[in-house]
C-alpha cells in the first residue's frame, strides 16, 4: 500500500527524545503517511520505548547494527513507499501541519523538487529559543549557498533516486551533500511558517563546528571532483608583505611560537593542491630573500609607486599579473590573497575556497565568520541596533557576516576592473581559533596558545 509521504526517523541512542518525535508524526492533521523507525544500534532504551509502537499499521520499525546517518537515509529512501519523503531526527519533533503544507507545495507546483519550512530552535527541555526565518528563494536569495535543514525537508522520491541517493563516505551533515546535488538539477522551495522544533543540546551533532566543517570541506571537494570533472579556475595566489607593519605585532619577523610571523602563511600556501602558481610580493629585500626559502614560491619586488601604505593591494595584484605576463606570458582565471596577518589559516581553507567558487559560480568568495552577538551603530541619540531588535527571531535577512581577513578569492576580471570583490560574492565558514588577525599583544598571546594547543593535539594522535 501507498502513501503520500514517507517519514523517517534514525534514531541512536536518543531514547530520552525519540517518543516525542514519533508523537508527532502520529499528530499529523494529515493522514497519508507512514512512519519508518530506524534504530541503528542503539545502546540505550530505544528498543524499549519504539517497541510499544510496533503494532501501529503505518509505522515499521527496523532494527540494525549502527551504520550511521547516511546509510541509514538510504535505507529509509530503498524502504519509502511514498511519493514524498522527509526526515525527522529523534531529538527533534514536527509542528502538526507540517506534513499537509509541505506536501500540498509539492502537490500544487510540479517544477519544484524539495520543500523547506522556517523552524525553531528548542532547548534539552523542549523550550523555544528564537524562531529561524529562511530567506524566500528567488525573492529575497538568487544564490543558494545556505542549504536546507537536512531533517524537515520534505523531497520527491523520484528526485532522491535520480540523484542516487545520499554519499555513503560522509558521515555527517548529509544535509550539505544532498543539497550542492540538487540544486544542480531539481528547483528547491521554501515557506515561511516555523514547522519543526530543532533541539540544541550536548550531544547534538551541529555543536560539532569543526566537524561539520571538516566534511564540509571533503562534500565539496568530491562534489567538483564528479560533477565538474575536477575542473576548476586556474588560481594564482598572490601575498602581499609589507616590511614593516604599523602594528609591531603584525611585522612579517615577529616571533610567534618560535617562528616568524610570515612562516606560517608561506609553510601552509605550498601545502594547498589547487593553486597553480604562488607569487609573494614585497618592497622589502628581506622578506624576500626569506620567501625564497620555500619551494615554488615566486617573489616580486614591487615598483616604487607601490611601496606606500596607502597603496591598494588590486593595484600590487595587476602589477604582479602584469610581470608574470610580460615574463612568462602567464594568464590566470582568478587570484587568492593571502594576508600574513592571519597565520592560522590552513591551507584546506584555500582549497575549499577554489571549490566554492566552481560550484556557485561566483565572482568572489570571502573568508568569514557569522556575527551572533548584536551589533549597534552609533546615531544621533547613541546606540542603535544593526539588526532586527527583537531577540526571539533570528531572520536569515539580518545575519551579519563579519570578513576574518585570511582569503579573498575574485575573478581576474574583477581585479582588471581595479575592484577587490565583484557583485556575486559566496563565502567559506572558519573556525574562531582558525580566523584571528594579528593586531595586538593579546592576538600574538592567543594564537602562541592555540598554536600549542595544536601541536600537543598532532603529538597525541601521533602516538595513539
Amino acid at each position: 500500500m501507498t502513501q503520500k509521504v514517507t517519514v523517517y526517523i534514525p534514531c541512536y541512542n536518543y531514547a530520552s527524545f525519540v517518543d516525542r518525535a514519533i508523537r508527532s508524526v502520529i499528530a499529523q492533521t494529515m493522514s497519508d503517511w507512514e512512519l519508518i523507525i530506524i534504530n541503528d544500534g542503539s545502546t540505550d532504551n530505544t528498543s524499549e520505548i519504539v517497541s510499544k509502537y510496533r503494532d501501529q499499521p503505518k509505522i515499521r520499525i527496523v532494527e540494525q547494527e549502527n551504520k550511521g546517518l547516511t546509510i541509514s537515509n538510504n535505507i529509509a529512501l530503498r524502504l519509502a513507499n511514498g511519493k514524498y519523503i522527509i526526515r525527522l531526527d529523534a531529538d527533534d519533533y514536527f509542528d502538526e501541519n507540517i506534513l499537509s503544507i509541505l506536501s500540498n507545495i509539492l502537490d500544487t507546483k510540479p517544477e519544484v523538487g524539495l520543500v523547506f519550512p522556517d523552524y525553531y530552535h528548542i532547548d534539552e527541555n523542549g523550550e523555544i529559543i528564537e524562531i529561524v526565518r529562511r530567506k524566500k528563494i528567488r525573492e529575497e536569495v538568487e544564490l543558494l549557498d545556505l542549504p536546507a535543514h537536512g531533517a524537515c525537508t520534505m523531497i520527491r522520491k523520484r528526485c532522491l533516486i535520480e540523484l542516487k541517493g545520499y554519499e555513503e563516505e560522509f558521515s555527517c551533515q548529509d544535509g550539505y551533500e544532498l543539497w550542492i546535488k540538487f540544486i544542480n538539477k531539481f528547483k528547491p522551495y521554501n515557506v515561511n511558517l516555523p514547522l519543526f522544533y530543532y533541539r540544541q543540546h550536548p550531544k547534538s551533532l551541529t555543536n560539532n563546528q569543526e566537524k561539520i566543517l571538516q566534511n564540509r570541506r571533503e562534500i565539496k571537494k568530491s562534489f567538483v571532483n564528479k560533477y565538474h570533472n575536477g575542473q576548476r579556475p586556474k588560481v594564482l595566489a598572490v601575498i602581499p608583505v609589507t616590511g614593516k607593519s604599523i602594528y609591531s605585532q603584525s611585522n612579517p619577523f615577529t616571533k610567534l611560537a618560535g617562528e616568524p610571523l610570515i612562516w606560517y602563511t608561506l609553510s601552509e600556501v605550498i601545502k594547498a593542491e589547487m593553486l597553480d602558481k604562488i607569487v609573494l610580493s614585497s618592497e622589502d629585500d628581506q622578506v624576500i630573500n626569506y620567501a625564497k626559502q620555500f619551494p615554488d614560491i615566486i617573489t616580486h619586488k614591487r615598483s616604487e609607486k607601490l611601496t606606500t601604505s596607502t597603496t591598494k593591494v588590486e593595484n600590487i595584484v595587476l602589477e604582479v599579473l602584469s610581470n608574470l605576463k610580460k615574463t612568462i606570458n602567464y594568464e590566470i582565471e582568478a587570484i587568492c590573497i593571502l594576508y600574513i596577518t592571519t597565520p592560522m589559516r590552513r591551507s584546506y581553507i584555500i582549497d575549499k575556497a577554489i571549490d566554492t567558487m566552481t560550484i556557485f559560480n561566483v565572482d568572489s568568495v570571502i573568508s568569514i565568520q557569522e556575527e551572533l552577538s548584536f551589533c549597534y551603530f552609533h546615531r544621533k541619540f547613541g546606540l542603535s541596533p544593526i539588526k532586527n531588535n527583537r531577540r526571539e527571531i533570528r531572520v536569515e535577512r539580518d545575519a551579519i557576516f563579519r570578513e576574518n581577513g585570511a582569503l579573498f578569492l575574485s575573478k581576474v576580471d574583477v581585479i582588471n576592473e581595479g575592484k577587490l570583490l565583484g557583485k556575486k560574492i559566496g563565502h567559506i565558514t572558519m573556525l574562531p581559533e582558525e580566523s584571528i588577525k594579528i593586531n595586538s599583544d593579546y592576538d600574538l598571546w592567543l594564537c602562541e596558545k592555540i598554536i600549542q594547543d595544536w601541536w600537543q593535539r598532532d603529538k597525541n594522535q601521533n602516538l595513539v
